[in-house]
């Protein structure tokens, strides 16, 4: 009996150690391919992750789109009040992202206020009688008048409510078909929006035909 309480509690503690192991190392996976300020996928975990996502939709046939966005004049507020108040921006920018999108969908920091938004349905089309879906134009634009109007304490009153973001929508298959090409083109169509006067989001022939027809 003595050896097999011994075995059972070396057994417990190597299973308690293994358990500990494997936490620290989901710890440190997770920190490899995420933004230590924002809390963001960083732009190694953007270039995984989209790769996967573009082949799992080619081989089913369906769409992904990709919005690549910055925020308008970020380093003039940067240089104003100081990096503090531009860290908070970046902070919340992400926070008011992640309560818009779908789980399915990813935010990634891929520069310094570069941002790239995935959005990607894995389950497909909708089943007869379901809620229909809402476009990504919906929640990119949401996004944007939350932004708008969001108050950022660190900014001081007079600044309140004045940031903007331009960006560009791209999608898999027609705006590209590879990761390279589709956020080449989303990065062109978010400078349109700059020439355009900022605070705009443009869309590629391929994002207005699911944007605006999410069926």
């Amino acid at each position: 009996m003595g050896d097999g309480a011994g075995l059972l509690a070396d057994l417990s503690a190597w299973l308690s150690a293994w358990s500990r192991l494997d936490a620290q190392h989901r710890e440190l996976r997770h920190a490899a391919f995420s933004d230590p300020l924002t809390g963001a996928w960083n732009r190694r975990y953007f270039d995984r992750f989209m790769d996967a996502a573009i082949d799992q939709a080619r081989r089913a046939r369906r769409t992904l789109t990709v919005m690549v966005f910055d925020i308008d004049d970020f380093k003039k507020y940067n240089d104003t009040y100081g990096h503090a108040a531009g860290d908070e921006i970046l902070i919340e920018t992400v926070r008011l992202l992640n309560s818009v999108i779908r789980p399915s969908d990813r935010v990634c920091r891929v520069g310094g206020d570069e941002f790239a938004v995935i959005f990607y349905e894995p389950q497909g089309p909708r089943q007869q009688n379901s809620a229909p879906p809402e476009s990504v134009y919906q929640i990119a634009t949401r996004f944007q008048k939350q932004i708008c109007t969001h108050r950022f304490p660190k900014l001081g009153a007079e600044a309140a409510g004045t940031l903007t973001i331009s960006g560009g929508l791209a999608t898999f298959p027609w705006d590209g078909h590879d990761v390279e090409s589709l956020l080449d083109r989303a990065d062109q169509l978010s400078m349109e929006s700059k020439r355009q006067g900022k605070n705009a989001l443009t869309l590629g022939p391929g994002a207005e035909r699911v944007c605006h027809n999410p069926h």
